[in-house]
C-alpha cells in the first residue's frame, strides 16, 4: 500500500518533514527495520507521532474493514448454498464449512466492536469528569474532624504494629507474582496493535507527551505513560526506601496485606497525560498510579516506556509488555547500544564485598536459629561468593576496605568461565541462588535489619600502625584492646553511603550478569592500591543480545524482538554512523539486509545559516593536531589559546568550547590562566567551566545564560567550556544566542590502552567483520562530535558556526551529519577562518574585513588587535 501524501499536522509541515512521514508510514506498513535520522529542530517528535498514529488510525479501519469484507463475501456464499438443490448433502456440507470459518472472524469482529465502544465510553466519561471537576473548582474542600483524624491515625498505628523481629525473617514460600489480584489473566480475543515509543528519560517522555497535545490525535488515541513505582508510587513509607529494589518488594508486601488501592479502573479513563499528571490524579483520588498505568496497557494504543522497561528482561516482564505484532519506535537511539551496554553491565567494588559480608554474617548469626535448612543452605552459598570475589584482590573477610593490595595483583580481564573456575563459584548454582533470593525477600529483610540495628552492625577496620615513643606509651595503656577495631557502618564516608547501606544490589547485579552467554561478555579484575577501591566490573561486549531478550533467553533476546515485533523504528537527530546499528543490532539479531531500511533528511534551516569550519593551523601557523602525545606541548596550548582569544574578538553572544576530557580541559585551563589569556578573554567574554557534579549543572547555566542576555560592557557575551560525553554534551539546548559558535578541541577518542575497549574491539572484529573494531573506535569517537555541535542550531530562524580544531578532522568529513557537510569548509590558514565566522556572525568590521581580505595584516597582526 502506497503511504498517504498528506498527514494531519498542527501547522503547515516542512517538505523534509512530509518526507519524513511518509518514509516512515511505509516502513511500518512494510514491517521494516528502521533507521531514521532527523536533525533536532525539524519537528522530529511531531513527525513521529503524525505519521505513526495515522498508519494507526488507518490499520485498525483496515483490519475493521477486512474482517467485515470477509464476513459479508461468506454470507453471500451461504445465502447462496440456501437455493434449492438436488445435491443436498453437499450443499449442507459447504454451509456447515463456511459456518464454521465465519464463527471466529465473527467473534474476533465482535470484540473489536466491543472494544471501540468500550473505548468510546471511557472517552465520554473523561470528558463528563473534566467537566464535573471545573465545576468544582474554587470550592473549598471539606476539611476532616479532630476526631477523624485520630480515627485514622489510631488505624495506621494498629496496622503498622507488627512484630520487628518477625517481619525479619527469610520467607521460604515462592515469590508472589507481580499481577495484582484484580487483574484480568484472561487471553482477549481481540487485541488491539499498539506503538511502544521509547526515550531515555522520563522528561524526554514528558516532551513528548507536550507535542502529542498539539497534534491532531490528542483527542483519539488512548495514551499510557508506563514508569516504575520509583516514579509513580504515592506511599510516603515506601517511596522513603529510596532504591527501586526496596520499593518494588516493599509494594508487594503491601499487596498482601491488602493495602493496595481499589479505584486502579478510575486512573485508566485517562486519555493522554504524562507520569506526572498522572502521580497527581493518583494523589488526588487515593489511587495507585502505578497499577492504573499497568490495567491501562491491554487497551493503550500509546505506550510511553523508557529504555529499560523494554530492555530490561526483568523490567519488561513484570509490565507485562508484549511487543508481539506491535510496533517498538526508539526515540534518541543515538546512544541506543551505550545504554544497553551500561544497562547489563555490573560493577562491584571491595567495598561493597566487604560491607554486603558484614552485614549479611552478622544478619544470619542472629537469625540463624529461626531460618529453614534451606535458608541456611543458600545464605551460606551467597557467603562463599563473597569470600571468595575478595580473593581477587588478596583480601580475606577479615580486611578493612582501606588495606593496601599487594602490588603483584595486576588488572586482568577473564571469559565469564575461566572467572567462574578461578573463583570457584562454578560449584554454585548461580540461577538458584537468585531465585531464592528474590523469593525469600532478601534484599528487603537485610534492609529492614540494617535500618534496625545499623548501630550495632560492625565492619573491620585497621588500625594505622604508627611509631615512636608516644605510641609505645599509648599501646601500654590499652594492652588489653583488640588489636582490631570496630565502627559502625553508619560512620562511613558519606559519598559512600549508599554502597553501603544496600551494598547486597550491587552483588546481585553482578551474580545475574553470569547468568550471560560466555560469549556475550568479559568480566574485567581492577585492583587498586586499596582493597574498598578495587573493581571488579562485567562488560557486556554484545548490546544486541539484550536487543532482542523480549521474554526468552538472554542469548536469544533481539531475535526475538525482530521476530516477533511488527516493526522497530530507531530515530534520532544524529544517527551517524548508521553502519554501526545496522552491523551490531540488526544483522546480529539475525535480520536479513532487505528488512533494513534507512532514511536521513536535512536540516531545515537554511544552508547559509550553519556554517562548519575544519581549522588546520592557528594564528602563528603551528597545526592543530591534539592527539595524546602533543596535547602537553606548551606551543599547541599557547597556539589553542591565542585562536580562542581572536574567535571570542568576533563573535557575538554565547561560545561553547569541547574539549576531549575533563582533565585535559583542567590542563588547557590552567596553562591559559597562567599565562594570561584567560584575563584577556575576560574583557570580552565571562568564563565559566562545566561542573563535575550534576547538582551544579543548572546554576552553572543559568549564570552562562544571565552573562549573554545581559552582558556587563565590555564583555559582549559568555565562553563556556564544557568536555564531550559530559553533562553538557546531550540534551541541552545552546540556541539562538547561547551557542553562536561551537567550538570542538581534538577528537576525544577514548583510550586505546584499556583492557575492556581492546577485549570490546576483538569481540567486534571476531563477530562482526574483521575491521569491526577499529570502526567501532572511530565511531565512538565521532558520535560524540557529533552530539556537540548539533547543540546549537535548534530551529529554523537559528545560525551558528562550528569550529573544529585538529587537521585530522580533514578526513572525517563524510562521517559528520549530512546538514554539516554541506558546508563544510576545510581551512589552511586561521585568517580564512576569522573571514568566514565574521561573515557568518552578520559582524559589521567593514575595514578589519578588507584588511584581512587584501592579506594587508598577518595571522601575528590579528592575533594583537
Amino acid at each position: 500500500m502506497e503511504p498517504p501524501q498528506e498527514f494531519p499536522f498542527p501547522f503547515p509541515a516542512y517538505e523534509i518533514q512530509k518526507r519524513f512521514m511518509r518514509e516512515l508510514y511505509g516502513c511500518l506498513e512494510s514491517g521494516k527495520l528502521g533507521l531514521f535520522e532527523s536533525p533536532t529542530g525539524t519537528g522530529k517528535s511531531l513527525s513521529l507521532i503524525c505519521s505513526s498514529l495515522r498508519w494507526l488510525v488507518d490499520h485498525e479501519g483496515r483490519r475493521k474493514q477486512e474482517l467485515t469484507s470477509t464476513i459479508a463475501e461468506i454470507d453471500s456464499k451461504i445465502k447462496s448454498c440456501e437455493k434449492p438443490s438436488d445435491n443436498w448433502f453437499t450443499v449442507q456440507t459447504e454451509q456447515i464449512e463456511l459456518n464454521a470459518k465465519k464463527q471466529p472472524l465473527q467473534a474476533k469482529l465482535n470484540a473489536l466492536l466491543e472494544h471501540e465502544g468500550e473505548r468510546e465510553k471511557l472517552k465520554k466519561m473523561v470528558e463528563s469528569k473534566k467537566a464535573a471537576r471545573t465545576k468544582t473548582t474554587g470550592k473549598i474542600k471539606q476539611q476532616p474532624t479532630k476526631k477523624a483524624l485520630e480515627s485514622d491515625k489510631t488505624e495506621e498505628a494498629n496496622s503498622d504494629i507488627c512484630d520487628v523481629e518477625k517481619d525479619l525473617i527469610l520467607e521460604d514460600g515462592l515469590s508472589n507474582s507481580e499481577s495484582s489480584e484484580e487483574e484480568d489473566t484472561d487471553e482477549p480475543l481481540f487485541k488491539n496493535t499498539k506503538i511502544f515509543f521509547c526515550s531515555r528519560t522520563h522528561s524526554q517522555l514528558t516532551q513528548f507527551v507536550h507535542e502529542l497535545k498539539r497534534s491532531p490525535y490528542s483527542q483519539d488515541v488512548s495514551v499510557v505513560p508506563v514508569s516504575s513505582r520509583q516514579n509513580y508510587c504515592i506511599n510516603k513509607n515506601v517511596t522513603r526506601l529510596k532504591h527501586i529494589n526496596l520499593i518494588n518488594e516493599a509494594c508487594l508486601q503491601l499487596q498482601r496485606k491488602k493495602t493496595t488501592v481499589k479505584k486502579e479502573k478510575d486512573l485508566k479513563r485517562s486519555k493522554v497525560q504524562d507520569v506526572e499528571e498522572i502521580t497527581q490524579r493518583g494523589q488526588e483520588s487515593n489511587t495507585c498510579p502505578y497499577y492504573g498505568s499497568r490495567k491501562s496497557l491491554q487497551n493503550g494504543q500509546l505506550i510511553l516506556v523508557p529504555y529499560n522497561s523494554i530492555l530490561h528482561k526483568n523490567t519488561r516482564t513484570s509490565l507485562g509488555i508484549d511487543l508481539k505484532g506491535n510496533v517498538l519506535i526508539i526515540d534518541e537511539a543515538h546512544n541506543l547500544l551505550d545504554a544497553i551496554e551500561g544497562m547489563h553491565s555490573s560493577v562491584i567494588t571491595g567495598r561493597n564485598l566487604l560491607h554486603c559480608y558484614s552485614q549479611l554474617s552478622q544478619y544470619q548469626k542472629r537469625f540463624e536459629s529461626l531460618f529453614s535448612a534451606r535458608s541456611v543452605m543458600y545464605l551460606g552459598q551467597l557467603s562463599f561468593c563473597l569470600k571468595k570475589l575478595l580473593t581477587l584482590f588478596g583480601a580475606t573477610t577479615k580486611s578493612h576496605p582501606g588495606d593496601e593490595i599487594n602490588k603483584t595483583i595486576t588488572p586482568r580481564l577473564y571469559k565469564i568461565e575461566e572467572f567462574e573456575v578461578l573463583t570457584e563459584i562454578d560449584t554454585v548454582n548461580v540461577f538458584k541462588l537468585l531465585e531464592f533470593v528474590k523469593a525469600s525477600k532478601l534484599i528487603h529483610k537485610l534492609q529492614g535489619f540494617v535500618e534496625q540495628y545499623g548501630n550495632s552492625i560492625k565492619i573491620n577496620e585497621q588500625r594505622i600502625k604508627k611509631s615512636g615513643v608516644t605510641e609505645f606509651l599509648n599501646s601500654i595503656k590499652s594492652k588489653d584492646v583488640p588489636s582490631q577495631e570496630t565502627v559502625s557502618v553508619t560512620d562511613t564516608p558519606s559519598n559512600n553511603e549508599e554502597q553501603t547501606s544496600n551494598p547486597l544490589m550491587a552483588i546481585l547485579s553482578f551474580l545475574e550478569c553470569l547468568k550471560s552467554s560466555c560469549a556475550d561478555g568479559r568480566i574485567c579484575v581492577l585492583p587498586s592500591t586499596t582493597v574498598g577501591q578495587g573493581i571488579i566490573k562485567f562488560l557486556l561486549l554484545n548490546p544486541a543480545a539484550h536487543f532482542h531478550d523480549i521474554g526468552e533467553s538472554v542469548l536469544n533476546t533481539y531475535l526475538k524482538l525482530v521476530r516477533d515485533a511488527r516493526s522497530v523504528v530507531l530515530a534520532g537527530g544524529t544517527m551517524e554512523p548508521m553502519s554501526e546499528f545496522i552491523d551490531q543490532l540488526f544483522l546480529m539479531a539475525g535480520a536479513t539486509p532487505d528488512r533494513i531500511m534507512t532514511f536521513s533528511c536535512d536540516h531545515v534551516i537554511p544552508k547559509e545559516n550553519i556554517i562548519s569550519n575544519v581549522v588546520m593551523r592557528g594564528p602563528t601557523g603551528v597545526e592543530f593536531e591534539f592527539n595524546f602525545h602533543n596535547r602537553q606541548d606548551i606551543r599547541l596550548l599557547d597556539e589553542l589559546g591565542r585562536a580562542l582569544l581572536n574567535l571570542c574578538n568576533v563573535v557575538p553572544a554565547g561560545i561553547v568550547v569541547f574539549f576531549p576530557s575533563y582533565n585535559y580541559e583542567d590542563t588547557v585551563f590552567k596553562h591559559l590562566d597562567k599565562s594570561g589569556i584567560i584575563s584577556k578573554i575576560s574583557a570580552k567574554k565571562r568564563i565559566y567551566r562545566e561542573p563535575k557534579l550534576a547538582s551544579q549543572v543548572n546554576v552553572i547555566l543559568d549564570q552562562y545564560a544571565h552573562s549573554i542576555k545581559n552582558p556587563q560592557s565590555p564583555c559582549n557575551g559568555a565562553l563556556l567550556f564544557s568536555v564531550v560525553g559530559g553533562k553538557l554534551s546531550e540534551g541541552l539546548n545552546f540556541s539562538d544566542d547561547l551557542g553562536r559558535c561551537v567550538i570542538v578541541v581534538g577528537l576525544p577518542y577514548p583510550n586505546i590502552k584499556s583492557p575492556e575497549l581492546q577485549e570490546k574491539m576483538k569481540y567486534l572484529n571476531e563477530h562482526v567483520k574483521p575491521d569491526a573494531g577499529s570502526s567501532f573506535y572511530e565511531n565512538s569517537c565521532m558520535k560524540a562530535v557529533n552530539q556537540c555541535i548539533g547543540r546549537s542550531v535548534r530551529h529554523i530562524n537559528d545560525y551558528s558556526t562550528v569550529v573544529l580544531l585538529d587537521k585530522r578532522y580533514c578526513h572525517k568529513v563524510k562521517v559528520l551529519p549530512q546538514w554539516i557537510q554541506r558546508s563544510v569548509t576545510i581551512n589552511d590558514s586561521f585568517g580564512s577562518v576569522v573571514v568566514i565566522v565574521l561573515h557568518d556572525c552578520s559582524i559589521t568590521f567593514e575595514y578589519f574585513l578588507c584588511q584581512v581580505q587584501a592579506r594587508c595584516f598577518s595571522t601575528l597582526e590579528m592575533h594583537h588587535m
